[in-house]
């Protein structure tokens, strides 16, 4: 009875699999491109010991922003910005 149900499990797991692969249409995901949205990343990362941060960078101003979790509110409270122009500038020094 075991085995019954573990090979009927893996087939319609096979099933699915062949079904996730062969219904796909090919179409392309455009993410973030209304009304200019496309010049900015989100990303997650540590921020120090306890927490966990909401990094914001805006590639057309070439700046970043952080946000941390308020844990008493329960909101994303903005904790600090960077310049990248003075952290990463074009020109080289002389």
């Amino acid at each position: 009875m075991k085995r019954a149900i573990l090979i009927g499990l893996v087939a319609l797991n096979l099933v699915l699999l062949a079904a996730l692969a062969f219904s796909g249409d090919g179409s392309k995901a455009y993410a973030q491109t209304v009304r200019g949205g496309h010049d900015y990343l989100v990303a997650t990362g540590r921020f120090e010991r306890d927490y966990d941060a909401l990094y914001v960078v805006d590639l057309a101003k070439r700046r970043m922003c952080y946000f941390l979790l308020d844990r008493t509110n329960k909101k994303m409270m903005p904790y600090g910005a960077r310049k990248f122009r003075f952290d990463f500038p074009t020109e080289e020094p002389k």
